[in-house]
């Protein structure tokens, strides 16, 4: 393997305020205690992929046992030679923290376009060898409103994407797929879910989330989409194909941003990771929320929240766009690995953190293992 294409990995230790804890007291919650993730510690290291030059947000896709597909944001990705791209691609290969990475040209790179001025992945999934990825900031033709969704599909793994005829504006500002398993196994029905913070920009917060699906083999078809409008009496959800009509599946006060869903099938729990304001409006903070489900629309119990997770020598460091990637949680569940990026501290890369969930027992929370319910 030459020198270019070796993915060397450097351990970075910061000692953190928020490593080795579980913290929910203080920070104002928007839901209770988890009776299922009893406790949620992270380890004191911060691993890093060396080899990665630059780039940030990190959407990725289990195409298969070894390889997942990622896209980087405003960087180089994992060569010094590529050029800075708005949106670049890379093929990641194997599991922390024997793992390696290499970009791969696309028709839909984009030249660097800094900040919300070009196209970002918010997501990406693999469904039945077809991979899908929606972008934010989009704009469209003759339009100066960056604030929009568009949907791609590419049937050869992410060389080359074909675009949807319609976009989101006003909502779905960011969409994330919820995650299942390799290449949509272990899914809970002939659906792709769709869940994004309730606003039009990547660049806010907003207190919801809402939520839609689509059958697997209609994705690109905008006039297929159903939205979650509610519960019923019976506690069921509610779909509806007007817009105008969709509900809040989450709520945190203090706002959602860039958020992430991933389906942990031993546990049989749906993790919400996302990011929350700590006071004055700005565009990233140092805090998290990590939250469990039962179904993708709630209800919500807490496993982590705390306005000060990323912290180095007592000083906030700014990250987001959190996500578990279903490829990196263990057999057990008990062990996942978060991905994310940041502005300050080192962390314009490709950073992974790990969990350890302490479970409580099955007959105190009802868990059951095995497949997905449908």
């Amino acid at each position: 393997m030459n020198k270019s294409s070796a993915i060397l990995l450097s351990l970075i230790l910061w000692l953190s305020s928020a490593s080795g804890s579980s913290s929910l007291t203080g920070s104002g919650a928007p839901y209770p205690a988890s009776k299922v993730i009893t406790r949620l510690t992270w380890d004191p290291d911060v691993l890093i992929m060396e080899g990665c030059v630059s780039g940030d947000n990190w959407p990725i896709a289990w195409v298969s046992d070894n390889l997942q597909i990622t896209a980087f944001c405003d960087g180089k990705g994992f060569t010094e030679e590529a050029p800075d791209l708005s949106l670049g691609f890379a093929r990641v290969f194997g599991d922390p923290p024997d793992f390696r990475a290499e970009n791969f040209k696309s028709d839909a790179d984009t030249p660097m376009g800094g900040g919300s001025t070009g196209i970002k992945a918010s997501d990406m999934i693999i469904v039945d060898g077809v991979l899908y990825m929606f972008v934010r900031n989009y704009k469209p033709p003759g339009s100066d409103d960056f604030t929009n969704a568009r949907l791609a599909v590419s049937k050869n793994l992410g060389v080359n994407w074909t675009w949807a005829d319609w976009h989101f504006s006003d909502t779905f500002g960011c969409p994330a797929f919820v995650q299942f398993g390799e290449d949509y196994q272990g899914a809970r029905d002939d659906y792709v879910y769709i869940a994004s913070q309730a606003n039009d920009s990547a660049y806010g917060y907003s207190p919801d989330i809402v939520m839609a699906r689509v059958k697997k083999d209609s994705v690109m078809k905008r006039t297929r989409y159903d939205f979650f409008a509610g519960l019923d009496e019976n506690g069921k959800p509610l779909w509806s194909q007007d817009i105008t009509k969709r509900k809040p599946i989450f709520t945190d006060p203090k706002g959602t941003q860039r958020i992430a869903l991933t389906y942990n099938a031993t546990l049989r729990r749906y993790i919400l990771a996302t990011s929350h304001l700590t006071g004055k409006n700005v565009t990233h903070t140092a805090a998290l929320g990590v939250f469990e489900a039962p179904e993708p629309w709630g209800p919500w119990s807490t496993a982590y929240y705390d306005d000060h997770w990323s912290v180095k020598n007592g000083q906030d460091c700014r990250t987001y766009h959190h996500r578990f990637p279903a490829k990196w949680i263990s057999a057990d569940g008990k062990t996942m690995w978060l991905l994310y990026s940041g502005l300050d501290c080192g962390l314009y890369s490709f950073c992974l953190k790990k969990a350890t969930l302490e479970i409580s027992t099955t007959s105190e929370t009802g868990v059951k293992r095995g497949p997905a319910s449908r």
